[in-house]
């Protein structure tokens, strides 16, 4: 499924989020996205974060939706999945949040990148794209330094 970051580990985890090995150089040749908020506040018994299961089974089913959209698949470095109704997506030479919720993953994100540039003209520095609310496109932008 992943890499999961798990209190400031790396792990390669299954597609039901299970933890196969700790993440290291032997993976190297794996381009698996970097997926957060997995990790539930308690830990095994041997030290190992225990993955919560409604936040794994999010993320495997956005990875899932993508399967069939290899062009967006690809593009796909990080998930947040933090917040168990709504996954937040970087893509790859993006820095834009963008929240897709936790439903319609493709075409959301498919949406994202047909209005990418029209975004960028008016909010060239984007914080956050917000694209949960059915034709509504939400854009917050990065706060200036100082506030502004």
């Amino acid at each position: 499924m992943g890499i999961g970051r798990m209190s400031g580990e790396l792990y390669l985890l299954d597609q039901h989020g299970g933890i196969i090995d700790e993440f290291g150089p032997s993976h190297a040749e794996f381009d698996l996205p970097l997926i957060d908020g997995l990790a539930t506040p308690k830990r095994a018994a041997a030290d190992t974060p225990i993955v919560d299961e409604v936040r794994a089974a999010l993320a495997a089913r956005v990875l899932s939706s993508l399967q069939g959209r290899p062009e967006l698949a690809g593009r796909v470095s990080q998930i947040d999945v933090s917040d168990e109704r709504d996954a937040v997506v970087i893509l790859k030479n993006d820095t834009a949040l963008i929240r897709i919720g936790d439903d319609q993953f493709a075409e959301r994100l498919q949406s994202y990148l047909d209005l990418v540039s029209a975004l960028r003209e008016k909010v060239p520095q984007i914080d956050y794209v917000d694209l949960r609310f059915g034709e509504r496109v939400y854009v917050r932008p990065q706060r200036r330094p100082g506030g502004r």
